[in-house]
């Protein structure tokens, strides 16, 4: 089993026999607008050509639709006979843009030696909930390989403790960025005021506690690098993992590009 990670979200894993894509996010350098005010996304290129990321892949898993997640560069770059996996609630959208192979995961899907099963995901807390729309994660089951969690974009709540207590994930693939929207510069205000940052996906302490309650699996920080909006850089996760004694062999912290294997 190899995982690598591309940028942001998107991280390719071989598994199972297969190459699984997720959430493909290919947009050039300061295409797009800020989420904080900060800077154009994404903050920095792809590792790779879209020819050699999507070389190999079989399948591409999609948590959500957010434009971090699956870009207007990755939809007009990718075949539209590649093989998508994604919520139902997603499907037609997929459709419409012209992919003709999509597999809808209400539950569970059987593909060869690969089980996957779309499982409950939080995208922030509170008020930013209601913008933030419908998100999944997944896991990844086979018999002679870890048993993989990719949370999406979630908080530490209870859906993603119930995950690990009935999975036992021996790798979790975790957004840690800290992503957060503010006030004063957030692309939601025809549709709500924000009074305090709300944060949407996991950030350090987060990260803690999921790798506390989930003590014996090992962790690759996707999500963060790449982003305007995050609170969370690589150096300061790998400093406050440390500082809590997590031992350094259970985490990753990879940059574009960076390949990690799991036996």
């Amino acid at each position: 089993m190899e995982v690598q990670f591309i940028r942001n979200a998107t991280i390719k894993i071989t598994y199972g026999g297969k190459v699984w894509l997720i959430d493909p996010f290919f947009a050039d350098p300061h295409t797009l607008p800020p989420f904080a005010g900060k800077s154009r996304n994404p903050l920095v290129p792809l590792p790779a050509t879209i020819e050699e990321i999507m070389d190999g892949v079989d399948h591409i898993l999609i948590t959500h639709l957010h434009p971090d997640h699956f870009d207007k560069k990755a939809q007009s770059n990718i075949h539209r006979s590649t093989p998508f996996l994604v919520p139902p609630s997603d499907a037609g959208t997929i459709q419409k843009m012209g992919f003709d192979q999509v597999v809808q995961i209400e539950g569970e899907v059987d593909l060869e030696r690969v089980r996957v099963t779309r499982v409950p995901a939080q995208h922030g807390e509170g008020k930013i909930l209601s913008v933030m729309g419908k998100v999944s994660g997944y896991i990844l089951e086979c018999d002679e390989e870890p048993t993989i969690y990719i949370t999406g974009d979630t908080v530490w709540c209870k859906p993603v403790r119930e995950t690990l207590n009935k999975f036992l994930p021996s790798v979790i693939i975790c957004n840690t960025g800290g992503n957060s929207f503010f006030p004063d510069s957030h692309p939601f205000g025809e549709h709500i005021e924000l009074k305090h940052p709300h944060k949407v996906i996991m950030d350090s302490e987060q990260v803690y506690l999921l790798m506390a309650h989930a003590k014996e699996a090992r962790l690759v920080a996707a999500h963060i690098g790449a982003l305007d909006h995050e609170t969370v850089s690589r150096e300061e996760l790998r400093e406050f993992l440390n500082k809590k004694g997590v031992a350094p062999e259970r985490f990753f912290i990879p940059m574009e590009g960076e390949r990690i294997a799991f036996n």
